[in-house]
């Protein structure tokens, strides 16, 4: 078991470029347009984003066709002076999202509140903007591209790293490079890793088993040069590309996991049932957890005892496996939190973890 502390990228202007727009908002939706699946349209009147979830998609209006349209976010037009915001306006303000709580016009007193501050008087936070949320490892949020369009993030982390992982993608290949003045160029890749894949078990399976995407992926080896740039490609030959989460750090190690390593999921979804036993429910998120033991070697506890401080309700890439082909990689690979962190020494030589990591 790994665990990555994230490096803040954020900070330092560590993003140096991104074909995620600074300002996602895509065209108004148009009733006579017929839209593919994926399609990304934004409706003023709502503040809102809307996904195509189908194909020949013509004269559904997204606020009331949830079979045909679903939220992706809230539109982003740019916060400035001198404008009438209504009560449930969206504007885009230093990377963030707000929701205005009244109806004001917007000056120099009124300004959207800045970091660690998420509420004042006139506005709330509701999360990263499009081009940061891949970035934003606090909250579930997703960096969405248009249709057919690639996402290509560089990054100079300005440390020395050796952990890349991209968590909660939706594409079909993912390709990292990296390149350093001082390593003579390129120094690590690039390695494609194709998303797309298929569990065969018998003839049958070869036939009719429907591809899958892989959802995560991680490298622990590249080379610890002080100025590398990091430049990841995320593309899809249909539908969008999203990208969840991208972590580089430098990874401690916690032990080898021991068999037993179980998955869980944390359901949020509800079902209530009337007098008459009717059921209704209510589809919500389910949120994944790590379940596992780990041993390793008792000079190893006071730096790890250190992390479990430094990752107090901090999120961290957490990998059992380093190998990404294993049917048991992307259930022990996630971005989360733990929830338990008990280091038992009974045994002088070797430490015993007992690891409980909850995805964000």
């Amino acid at each position: 078991m790994r665990v990555t502390p994230p490096i803040d990228i954020g900070a330092a202007s560590r993003l140096t470029s991104s074909t995620a727009a600074d300002v996602h908002n895509p065209a108004e939706y148009a009733a006579g347009t017929t839209y593919g699946i994926g399609a990304l349209v934004s409706v003023a009147a709502d503040f809102t984003i809307y996904e195509s979830l189908q194909g020949t998609n013509l004269a559904h209006t997204p606020s009331t066709s949830p079979y045909w349209w679903r939220i992706l976010a809230p539109t982003e037009t740019v916060w400035v002076a001198a404008q009438t915001i209504v009560q449930g306006a969206t504007r885009a303000y230093n990377n963030r999202i707000y929701e205005a709580l009244t109806a004001h016009t917007s000056g120099s007193t009124n300004t959207p509140p800045t970091l660690p501050e998420t509420t004042n008087e006139y506005w709330t936070d509701v999360g990263p903007t499009n081009k940061w949320a891949m970035f934003d490892l606090s909250t579930n949020t997703k960096t969405a591209m248009a249709p057919g369009a690639p996402l290509t993030v560089v990054l100079a982390p300005g440390q020395r790293i050796n952990t890349v992982g991209i968590t909660g993608l939706s594409a079909h290949a993912v390709t990292v490079t990296a390149t350093s003045v001082y390593g003579g160029g390129t120094v690590f890749g690039p390695v494609t890793t194709n998303l797309v894949i298929r569990n065969v078990a018998d003839g049958y399976d070869y036939a009719f088993e429907p591809f899958r995407i892989q959802p995560s992926l991680a490298h622990f080896d590249l080379p610890a040069f002080s100025d590398i740039v990091v430049t990841i490609t995320i593309t899809a030959a249909t539908g969008n590309v999203k990208c969840g989460a991208v972590v580089l750090g430098t990874y401690v190690y916690l032990g080898d996991v021991q068999y037993g390593a179980r998955g869980d999921s944390i359901n949020f979804s509800t079902v209530t049932r009337d007098a008459w036993g009717n059921a209704t429910l209510v589809p919500r998120r389910s949120v994944d957890k790590i379940l596992c033991t780990t041993k390793v070697n008792s000079f190893g506890v006071n730096k790890i005892r250190s992390v479990r401080s430094e990752l107090n309700a901090v999120p961290a890439l957490y990998s059992g496996l380093d190998d990404g082909s294993s049917e048991w990689f992307d259930m022990l690979l996630t971005v989360g939190i733990y929830k338990t962190f008990e280091i038992d020494a009974s045994d002088p030589r070797q430490a015993t973890i007992q690891l409980e990591v909850e995805e964000i």
